[in-house]
């Protein structure tokens, strides 16, 4: 997976990329935070997003395979992220990158270092879809997962 860095920092720089505003008037600060469900390579997902201050919060997730077998790991991350103002008109595509902790819970624990960028995009008052890829550089396989799902805002 020696060629999957190159695929995350090249998404990562498309994010910082959409980033810059194409109208002042169209920048809007992120103001929501959300619990969701979703899928991944993983397995089912349960994630969430926390503001802890401006354009800050923090991400946690959990996944577990479909089946939820017990001889599987239950697989972690726990980002503190950076959220980008809305870089459309309509102020529904929010892009986020950031950092944090990552990996298995189980009978082969571990904690790794991981990296994600990512987008929310509002669907209504209530409802966000919202998707990431997550990259753990320093785990025994650079493992790189997708994350897509759906959460409720609060």
């Amino acid at each position: 997976m020696k060629g999957s860095f190159k695929w995350i920092s090249l998404g990562l720089l498309a994010t910082a990329l959409l980033a810059f505003p194409l109208k002042a008037s169209a920048q809007q600060m992120p103001d929501y935070n959300y619990v969701g469900v979703g899928g991944s390579d993983n397995g089912f997902v349960i994630n969430g997003k926390f503001i802890v201050h401006d354009n800050i919060s923090v991400r946690p997730s959990v996944a577990t395979d479909f089946e939820f077998d017990d001889e599987e790991d239950v697989s972690y991350l726990l980002l503190a992220t950076y959220d980008l103002n809305a870089v459309d008109q309509e102020g529904r595509l929010y892009p986020f990158a950031g950092a944090g902790i990552g990996g298995d819970i189980g009978d082969d624990s571990t904690v790794e270092f991981a990296l994600a960028g990512g987008v929310d995009y509002r669907i209504s008052d209530r409802w966000f879809a919202n998707g990431s890829i997550n990259y753990l550089p320093f785990a025994d396989e650079d493992e790189v997962s997708l994350i897509l799902g759906i959460a409720h805002t609060f």
